[in-house]
């Protein structure tokens, strides 16, 4: 796992009072590695960019509210009703859609809004000739 930030380079960021003493280190643990999830091309890791370090410090405050690797339980109910002749059924269910980023909290966003620029996508490949 690679080291994007440090407890002192959140508190540098956003201030000793962003989270509990108990919980900073886990926090940034946390961050670390869902930052090192990502797969960031092009990041001297000597030299890492402010916002790279901002995102992280983001990453760490929604670390310590428990809420970065949290899972979504919240969708919308839904109905479907089929009818052939004089038969009719319906069925309603929860639907969920974890594929939008609506559904992360709005410090992730924000993270990976920061990040967009080393960020690629899980879609896309290198093509050499």
């Amino acid at each position: 796992m690679a080291t994007y930030i440090t407890v002192a380079d959140v508190d540098a960021i956003l201030g000793a009072s962003w989270a509990p003493d108990d919980k900073k280190a886990r926090s940034v643990l946390q961050a670390n590695a869902y930052l090192t999830s990502l797969n960031l091309v092009g990041i001297d890791m000597d030299a890492i960019p402010e916002e790279v370090k901002q995102a992280g410090a983001e990453l760490a405050v929604v670390a310590s509210e428990g809420k970065l690797y949290q899972q979504h339980t919240e969708g919308s109910l839904e109905a479907k009703t089929v009818k052939a002749g004089s038969v009719t059924t319906s069925k309603t269910f929860a639907s969920i859609d974890t594929s939008k980023s609506t559904a992360l909290p709005d410090g992730v966003q924000f993270a990976l809004g920061l990040l967009a620029q080393w960020r690629t996508s899980g879609f896309s490949f290198n093509v050499y000739r």
